[in-house]
Protein backbone atom coordinates (compact mmCIF):
# COMPACT_ATOMS: atom_id res chain seq x y z
CA UNK A 1 0.00 0.00 0.00
CA UNK A 2 1.49 3.35 -1.02
CA UNK A 3 1.90 5.88 1.73
CA UNK A 4 0.59 9.39 1.16
CA UNK A 5 3.14 12.05 1.98
CA UNK A 6 2.83 15.59 3.19
CA UNK A 7 4.46 18.02 0.81
CA UNK A 8 7.56 19.66 2.27
CA UNK A 9 8.55 22.88 0.55
CA UNK A 10 12.12 22.66 -0.62
CA UNK A 11 14.75 25.30 0.03
CA UNK A 12 17.73 25.72 -2.26
CA UNK A 13 19.84 28.39 -0.62
CA UNK A 14 23.27 26.97 -1.55
CA UNK A 15 24.10 25.37 -4.89
CA UNK A 16 27.40 23.62 -5.62
CA UNK A 17 28.47 23.51 -9.25
CA UNK A 18 31.14 20.87 -9.90
CA UNK A 19 33.00 21.88 -13.05
CA UNK A 20 35.85 20.52 -15.15
CA UNK A 21 35.33 23.31 -17.73
CA UNK A 22 34.05 20.86 -20.35
CA UNK A 23 31.11 21.72 -22.67
CA UNK A 24 28.89 19.60 -20.41
CA UNK A 25 30.02 21.65 -17.42
CA UNK A 26 29.18 24.84 -19.29
CA UNK A 27 25.67 23.50 -19.82
CA UNK A 28 25.48 22.63 -16.12
CA UNK A 29 26.56 26.19 -15.27
CA UNK A 30 23.59 27.59 -17.20
CA UNK A 31 21.27 25.31 -15.24
CA UNK A 32 22.87 26.24 -11.90
CA UNK A 33 22.61 29.97 -12.64
CA UNK A 34 18.97 29.63 -13.63
CA UNK A 35 18.11 27.82 -10.40
CA UNK A 36 20.17 30.23 -8.30
CA UNK A 37 18.20 33.15 -9.71
CA UNK A 38 14.83 31.54 -9.04
CA UNK A 39 15.69 30.43 -5.51
CA UNK A 40 17.98 33.38 -4.63
CA UNK A 41 20.80 30.94 -3.90
CA UNK A 42 24.49 31.38 -3.32
CA UNK A 43 26.49 29.51 -5.95
CA UNK A 44 29.74 27.69 -5.20
CA UNK A 45 31.95 27.02 -8.22
CA UNK A 46 34.15 24.03 -7.41
CA UNK A 47 37.02 22.49 -9.34
CA UNK A 48 39.30 19.73 -8.09
CA UNK A 49 42.90 19.81 -9.32
CA UNK A 50 43.92 16.22 -9.90
CA UNK A 51 46.84 14.81 -7.94
CA UNK A 52 47.04 11.67 -10.06
CA UNK A 53 50.31 12.89 -11.57
CA UNK A 54 51.96 12.40 -8.19
CA UNK A 55 51.64 8.66 -8.60
CA UNK A 56 53.75 8.54 -11.74
CA UNK A 57 55.75 11.71 -12.10
CA UNK A 58 58.11 11.44 -9.15
CA UNK A 59 60.14 14.60 -8.59
CA UNK A 60 58.39 16.58 -11.33
CA UNK A 61 55.01 16.31 -9.60
CA UNK A 62 55.09 19.83 -8.02
CA UNK A 63 55.68 21.39 -11.45
CA UNK A 64 52.78 19.41 -12.95
CA UNK A 65 50.49 20.48 -10.13
CA UNK A 66 51.53 24.11 -10.62
CA UNK A 67 50.74 23.82 -14.32
CA UNK A 68 47.36 22.20 -13.63
CA UNK A 69 46.50 24.90 -11.12
CA UNK A 70 47.52 27.65 -13.51
CA UNK A 71 45.36 26.18 -16.27
CA UNK A 72 42.44 25.79 -13.85
CA UNK A 73 42.75 29.39 -12.70
CA UNK A 74 42.66 30.62 -16.31
CA UNK A 75 39.60 28.48 -17.07
CA UNK A 76 37.84 29.63 -13.90
CA UNK A 77 38.59 33.27 -14.73
CA UNK A 78 36.94 32.77 -18.13
CA UNK A 79 33.96 31.07 -16.52
CA UNK A 80 33.51 33.99 -14.10
CA UNK A 81 33.11 36.38 -17.03
CA UNK A 82 29.57 35.06 -17.45
CA UNK A 83 27.37 38.15 -17.04
CA UNK A 84 24.55 36.24 -15.36
CA UNK A 85 26.98 34.79 -12.85
CA UNK A 86 28.34 38.23 -11.94
CA UNK A 87 24.90 39.29 -10.71
CA UNK A 88 24.70 36.36 -8.26
CA UNK A 89 26.43 35.80 -4.91
CA UNK A 90 29.08 33.19 -5.64
CA UNK A 91 32.33 31.74 -4.36
CA UNK A 92 35.14 29.93 -6.16
CA UNK A 93 36.66 26.83 -4.57
CA UNK A 94 39.70 25.18 -6.19
CA UNK A 95 41.50 22.49 -4.23
CA UNK A 96 43.99 19.76 -5.07
CA UNK A 97 42.66 16.26 -4.58
CA UNK A 98 40.29 13.60 -5.82
CA UNK A 99 37.10 15.24 -7.09
CA UNK A 100 34.62 13.41 -4.87
CA UNK A 101 36.68 14.11 -1.74
CA UNK A 102 36.80 17.83 -2.56
CA UNK A 103 33.06 17.95 -3.26
CA UNK A 104 32.21 15.90 -0.18
CA UNK A 105 34.12 18.24 2.14
CA UNK A 106 32.56 21.31 0.57
CA UNK A 107 29.08 19.78 0.70
CA UNK A 108 29.46 19.15 4.43
CA UNK A 109 31.27 22.38 5.37
CA UNK A 110 28.86 24.66 3.51
CA UNK A 111 25.64 22.67 4.08
CA UNK A 112 24.97 22.46 0.34
CA UNK A 113 21.33 22.02 -0.74
CA UNK A 114 21.94 20.92 -4.34
CA UNK A 115 24.87 19.72 -6.45
CA UNK A 116 24.81 20.50 -10.18
CA UNK A 117 27.26 18.76 -12.46
CA UNK A 118 27.81 17.90 -16.10
CA UNK A 119 28.94 14.46 -17.15
CA UNK A 120 30.55 13.32 -20.37
CA UNK A 121 28.90 9.91 -20.41
CA UNK A 122 31.83 8.33 -22.22
CA UNK A 123 32.10 4.60 -22.74
CA UNK A 124 29.54 1.88 -23.35
CA UNK A 125 26.74 0.87 -21.07
CA UNK A 126 28.40 -2.51 -20.61
CA UNK A 127 31.48 -0.88 -19.11
CA UNK A 128 29.48 1.52 -16.92
CA UNK A 129 31.85 4.34 -17.68
CA UNK A 130 29.76 7.38 -16.97
CA UNK A 131 32.69 8.66 -15.00
CA UNK A 132 33.71 7.45 -11.56
CA UNK A 133 33.18 10.94 -10.13
CA UNK A 134 29.62 11.16 -11.41
CA UNK A 135 28.83 7.74 -10.02
CA UNK A 136 30.28 8.57 -6.59
CA UNK A 137 28.39 11.85 -6.40
CA UNK A 138 25.04 10.37 -7.42
CA UNK A 139 25.43 7.35 -5.14
CA UNK A 140 26.78 9.08 -2.03
CA UNK A 141 25.86 12.77 -1.96
CA UNK A 142 23.56 13.54 0.96
CA UNK A 143 21.84 16.32 -0.96
CA UNK A 144 20.04 16.03 -4.30
CA UNK A 145 22.16 15.96 -7.45
CA UNK A 146 21.19 17.56 -10.75
CA UNK A 147 23.14 15.91 -13.58
CA UNK A 148 23.39 17.46 -17.03
CA UNK A 149 24.34 14.68 -19.43
CA UNK A 150 25.98 14.68 -22.86
CA UNK A 151 22.69 14.50 -24.79
CA UNK A 152 20.97 17.41 -23.03
CA UNK A 153 19.47 19.80 -25.54
CA UNK A 154 19.26 23.56 -25.12
CA UNK A 155 18.28 24.21 -21.52
CA UNK A 156 15.25 26.32 -20.58
CA UNK A 157 16.49 29.65 -19.28
CA UNK A 158 13.62 30.76 -17.06
CA UNK A 159 11.80 27.64 -15.87
CA UNK A 160 11.12 23.92 -16.18
CA UNK A 161 7.92 23.78 -18.22
CA UNK A 162 7.42 20.00 -18.08
CA UNK A 163 8.69 17.66 -15.36
CA UNK A 164 8.73 13.86 -15.44
CA UNK A 165 8.77 12.15 -12.03
CA UNK A 166 9.62 8.42 -12.07
CA UNK A 167 8.88 6.32 -8.99
CA UNK A 168 8.97 2.81 -7.56
CA UNK A 169 7.18 4.00 -4.36
CA UNK A 170 10.33 3.60 -2.25
CA UNK A 171 11.29 6.09 0.48
CA UNK A 172 13.79 7.72 -1.85
CA UNK A 173 11.13 8.10 -4.50
CA UNK A 174 8.70 9.66 -2.04
CA UNK A 175 11.28 12.24 -0.96
CA UNK A 176 11.96 12.95 -4.62
CA UNK A 177 8.24 13.66 -5.02
CA UNK A 178 8.65 16.68 -2.73
CA UNK A 179 11.19 18.08 -5.18
CA UNK A 180 9.14 17.26 -8.26
CA UNK A 181 6.03 18.90 -6.81
CA UNK A 182 7.85 21.91 -5.37
CA UNK A 183 9.70 22.57 -8.61
CA UNK A 184 6.46 22.14 -10.59
CA UNK A 185 4.69 24.62 -8.30
CA UNK A 186 7.58 27.11 -8.43
CA UNK A 187 7.83 26.99 -12.23
CA UNK A 188 4.09 26.44 -12.92
CA UNK A 189 5.14 23.31 -14.79
CA UNK A 190 3.17 20.38 -16.11
CA UNK A 191 3.96 17.22 -14.11
CA UNK A 192 3.88 13.61 -15.27
CA UNK A 193 4.12 10.84 -12.66
CA UNK A 194 5.52 7.59 -14.07
CA UNK A 195 5.79 4.04 -12.78
CA UNK A 196 7.36 1.24 -14.82
CA UNK A 197 6.18 -2.36 -14.40
CA UNK A 198 9.19 -4.59 -14.90
CA UNK A 199 7.45 -7.95 -14.32
CA UNK A 200 6.04 -9.65 -17.41
CA UNK A 201 2.28 -10.29 -17.25
CA UNK A 202 0.88 -13.63 -18.32
CA UNK A 203 -1.94 -11.99 -20.24
CA UNK A 204 -3.20 -8.65 -21.49
CA UNK A 205 -5.92 -8.75 -18.84
CA UNK A 206 -3.32 -9.10 -16.09
CA UNK A 207 -1.37 -6.14 -17.48
CA UNK A 208 -4.51 -4.01 -17.48
CA UNK A 209 -5.15 -4.99 -13.85
CA UNK A 210 -1.58 -4.11 -12.86
CA UNK A 211 -1.79 -0.74 -14.60
CA UNK A 212 -5.03 0.15 -12.82
CA UNK A 213 -3.53 -0.87 -9.48
CA UNK A 214 -0.42 1.23 -9.97
CA UNK A 215 -2.36 4.24 -11.23
CA UNK A 216 -4.24 4.15 -7.92
CA UNK A 217 -0.93 3.97 -6.07
CA UNK A 218 0.33 7.01 -7.96
CA UNK A 219 -2.76 9.00 -7.05
CA UNK A 220 -2.48 7.91 -3.41
CA UNK A 221 1.01 9.34 -2.92
CA UNK A 222 -0.10 12.81 -4.05
CA UNK A 223 -0.35 15.10 -1.02
CA UNK A 224 -3.33 17.37 -0.51
CA UNK A 225 -3.15 21.11 -1.00
CA UNK A 226 -0.73 21.13 -3.94
CA UNK A 227 -0.96 24.12 -6.25
CA UNK A 228 -0.26 23.07 -9.83
CA UNK A 229 -1.52 24.66 -13.05
CA UNK A 230 -3.17 21.35 -13.96
CA UNK A 231 -3.54 17.91 -12.31
CA UNK A 232 -0.52 15.61 -12.75
CA UNK A 233 -0.69 13.11 -15.58
CA UNK A 234 -0.44 9.54 -14.27
CA UNK A 235 1.45 7.08 -16.49
CA UNK A 236 2.03 3.37 -15.91
CA UNK A 237 4.04 1.52 -18.53
CA UNK A 238 5.54 -1.95 -18.80
CA UNK A 239 9.06 -2.67 -19.99
CA UNK A 240 12.67 -1.78 -19.35
CA UNK A 241 12.83 1.19 -16.95
CA UNK A 242 15.88 2.77 -18.57
CA UNK A 243 14.34 2.74 -22.03
CA UNK A 244 10.87 3.78 -20.88
CA UNK A 245 11.99 6.71 -18.73
CA UNK A 246 14.01 8.20 -21.58
CA UNK A 247 11.23 7.49 -24.11
CA UNK A 248 8.50 9.06 -21.97
CA UNK A 249 10.70 12.07 -21.22
CA UNK A 250 11.09 12.61 -24.97
CA UNK A 251 7.41 12.01 -25.67
CA UNK A 252 6.43 14.57 -23.03
CA UNK A 253 9.16 17.02 -24.05
CA UNK A 254 10.34 16.95 -20.44
CA UNK A 255 12.67 19.69 -19.24
CA UNK A 256 13.60 17.69 -16.14
CA UNK A 257 13.51 14.08 -14.92
CA UNK A 258 13.19 13.56 -11.14
CA UNK A 259 13.98 10.19 -9.51
CA UNK A 260 14.69 8.80 -6.05
CA UNK A 261 17.59 6.78 -4.65
CA UNK A 262 18.17 4.65 -1.56
CA UNK A 263 20.21 5.97 1.36
CA UNK A 264 22.73 3.15 1.04
CA UNK A 265 23.73 4.47 -2.34
CA UNK A 266 21.96 1.80 -4.38
CA UNK A 267 19.96 3.80 -6.88
CA UNK A 268 16.26 3.17 -6.74
CA UNK A 269 13.26 4.15 -8.89
CA UNK A 270 13.72 0.76 -10.56
CA UNK A 271 17.30 1.89 -10.86
CA UNK A 272 20.37 -0.19 -10.36
CA UNK A 273 23.36 1.78 -11.58
CA UNK A 274 23.08 0.30 -15.09
CA UNK A 275 19.61 1.84 -15.48
CA UNK A 276 20.55 5.23 -14.08
CA UNK A 277 23.66 5.23 -16.25
CA UNK A 278 21.47 4.80 -19.34
CA UNK A 279 19.11 7.59 -18.29
CA UNK A 280 21.93 10.04 -17.53
CA UNK A 281 23.73 9.15 -20.74
CA UNK A 282 20.73 9.35 -23.07
CA UNK A 283 18.26 11.79 -21.52
CA UNK A 284 17.76 15.00 -23.47
CA UNK A 285 17.08 16.94 -20.27
CA UNK A 286 18.75 17.24 -16.85
CA UNK A 287 18.15 14.47 -14.27
CA UNK A 288 17.57 15.20 -10.58
CA UNK A 289 18.27 12.30 -8.20
CA UNK A 290 17.15 12.50 -4.56
CA UNK A 291 18.27 10.11 -1.83
CA UNK A 292 16.06 8.81 0.94
CA UNK A 293 16.35 10.82 4.15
Amino acid sequence: MATQVKLSRIAISKILLATDFSPESQNALKCAISLAKRYESKLFLAHAISEEASLTAGEVWPALIDTAQGNAEKSMAQLKQNKDLQSLPHQVVMQAGETWEVLSRLMSDQDIDLIVMGTHGSGGIDKLILGSTAEKVVRHATCPVLTVGPCVRLLPVERFGNILYATDFSSGSLRALDYALSLAEEDRAELTMLHIIEAKPTSEAELVTWKRRDCRRLSQVLPTGIDLPCPPELEVEAGDPAQEIVRLADTRNADLIVMGSHSDGVVSTHLPWTTLHHVLQHAHCPVLTVRAA
